[in-house]
């Protein structure tokens, strides 16, 4: 049985973060005084730049969909069972989780397969969020659940 459980949703606070990071780091490729040689080089920044805001747009809407807390160092998410892999961020505006999949799978290298997940409180409904801000604040400390001020 779950101890905790909701269905994620895109979090527009990090959308809107994502964007406005990226968008000002293209502004100021675009408004730094280039020489006549660096065109090539400064077409590239940009091309990485932009490729870069709409891969971070596609990885921020793949983190929705259920997720479950099965016990106090393991969860369910995106039909596979992880683990706790470090300390758990928990942070007024989100939880960071670093996460390994428990299954024992490996990519085609031999390695594990590990996963940063940000949880943002926007993410999910007021209620959600303070229970799984409470459950991992006070969840034995398998976890490792560590506050930080934000």
């Amino acid at each position: 049985m779950a101890q905790w459980r909701c269905d994620l949703r895109i979090s527009w606070r990090t959308q809107i973060f994502s964007l406005l990071l990226h968008g000002t780091l293209i502004l100021l490729v675009l408004l730094a005084p280039w020489p006549d040689g660096y065109v090539f080089l400064w077409m590239a920044l940009l091309t990485i730049l932009v490729f870069e805001c709409i891969r971070s747009q596609k990885k921020i809407t793949s983190r929705q969909g259920a997720i479950a807390f099965l016990a106090a160092d393991r969860l369910s998410w995106q039909r596979k069972e992880w683990r706790f892999d470090k300390p758990v961020w928990v942070l007024n505006s989100g939880v960071l989780l670093s996460l390994q999949e428990v299954t024992g799978k490996t990519s085609g290298q031999g390695k594990v397969r590990r996963q940063r997940l940000w949880l943002a409180s926007d993410s999910m409904s007021q209620e959600e969020w303070r229970h799984l801000r409470q459950w991992l604040l006070n969840a034995p400390k398998a976890a490792g659940a560590r506050e930080k001020k934000s």
